[in-house]
């Protein structure tokens, strides 16, 4: 992947956010807009709602699980990042628009000020109301409500309800979108953009996204805590990068039929797809009912999160717990003659926890590229960079790293104080709920 495909994904997206702002500067001088503190109230709320609205577009299509997005933020895993933040802010902005926009008018009336918060006195200023109080709710959904995530997942369809009230709002009310016909065609784009990416998640998805038939083959207990699912395919496969990830839906009854996010543990040669699952939740509990035929639907593959995508052969990778499945795939898919030389971590708590240590032992007994090194944090304490480096030189290397959130983010600051390269570490960040 080039270099410079992923280093211009977040400059374009946050041009396109500020475009409306530019448009709008053009309409009428500042001076005029920013003569008093009233008329400066009126500019900045409709520069919040302007950029919040650009916001919400974009942030919808970040969203709709769009391959083409992956090269230019690594992976569909970074782009659900860019989606938390993106969503966040555009609320936020959203949010303080219609603020600003009624402090103006409290030195005239108060009665006036409360009444712009009232909804069916204005038709457009309603639509606004209620996409507002909307994105609010399922803020607080979001934030607080203890909810299955079959049912969180559902409430979030309601975001393109509320994008569409917004939408109505912003056309219909009298504004600059109405007097600028170049930014009124500007967000007109936009508009259309974020409906089309939730059309086709939301309406569309089972005609337009290509979902490949599995059936399960096998369901083992690997320990108490984790499962491995085996997978056998039909006339068309999927075909993936060792250490991507799919979206499985398992239609049996009593297991939900949502789409689940997992890393494929199989090689990419493997006629069968693997999937190691820990025990983390409802879901993932229920996995254990499954049994061999039952039929799955599975979307993908995605992520960027392989040793194939990094330029340098000499690699470290680092695994904490379960984060040791995307390693197993690469493993698996080592070739002798590939030329990599590796050096795997395998971090837990204790070795009884270490399930794959002897499959990996022999991978590495069969190819001496790779080689593996136990760590038990029982024993040695937490693992760091420090240790890391003890066990093996690290100028020049690439580094993965995939387990704990605190793991992952305590070992790459620890890396970049020892002055490696950002460029040279690489994590997977699971932020796709």
């Amino acid at each position: 992947m080039s270099k410079i495909t992923r280093k211009i994904g977040w400059p374009i997206f946050i041009v396109l956010a500020i475009v409306p702002a530019a448009f709008w500067i053009m309409i009428e001088p500042l001076g005029g807009r920013f003569f008093d503190w009233q008329l400066a109230f009126t500019s900045i709320g409709q520069l919040l709602g302007l950029i919040g609205m650009a916001l919400f577009s974009l942030n919808l299509i970040l969203a709709a699980r769009l391959k083409w997005l992956e090269p230019f933020f690594f992976g569909l895993n970074r782009v659900y990042i860019k989606h938390h933040l993106v969503g966040a802010l555009a609320l936020i902005l959203l949010l303080f628009h219609p603020l600003f926009l009624a402090v103006r008018m409290i030195p005239f009336s108060l009665r006036e000020a409360a009444l712009f918060f009232v909804p069916f006195n204005d038709s457009a200023v309603t639509y606004g109301i209620f996409a507002l109080l909307l994105l609010i709710a399922l803020l607080a959904v979001t934030f607080y409500a203890k909810w299955p995530y079959e049912r969180w997942k559902a409430s979030h369809k309601f975001l393109g309800l509320a994008f569409f009230l917004a939408s109505l709002h912003m056309f219909f009310i009298p504004s600059d979108v109405s007097r600028s016909a170049s930014l009124r065609a500007y967000m007109f784009f936009l508009v259309m953009a974020g409906l089309a990416a939730v059309i086709y998640r939301s309406i569309f998805s089972a005609i337009l996204v290509r979902k490949y038939k599995y059936t399960v083959a096998a369901v083992r207990e690997v320990n108490p805590a984790v499962i491995e699912i085996e997978l056998a395919g039909g006339e068309k496969n999927l075909r993936h990068e060792p250490g991507q990830f799919l979206f499985i839906s398992f239609r049996q009854p009593g297991i939900g039929a949502e789409y689940h996010p997992f890393t494929i543990a199989s090689g990419s040669g493997s006629s069968n797809l693997k999937l190691t699952i820990k025990n983390l939740g409802d879901f993932t509990a229920e996995l254990k009912k499954l049994k061999a035929g039952a039929s799955a639907k599975i979307e993908g593959p995605f992520g960027k999160f392989s040793y194939l995508e990094a330029p340098g052969r000499e690699q470290i990778w680092l695994a904490g717990g379960i984060g040791i499945t995307p390693f197993l795939s690469m493993a698996r898919s080592l070739k002798p003659a590939g030329g990599y030389r590796i050096d795997l971590f395998y971090c837990v708590r204790t070795m009884e926890e270490a399930v794959f240590i002897d499959e990996l032992n022999e991978i590495a007994r069969r190819d001496p590229q790779l080689r593996v090194i136990p760590f038990c944090t029982d024993i040695e304490g937490y693992l760091s960079a420090e240790t890391v480096a003890k066990h093996c030189a690290l100028a020049g290397k690439e580094i993965f790293v995939c387990g704990p959130p605190a793991m992952m983010k305590g070992l790459k600051d620890q890396f970049r104080k020892l002055n490696i390269p950002a460029d040279r570490i690489h994590s997977e960040e699971f932020a796709l709920l």
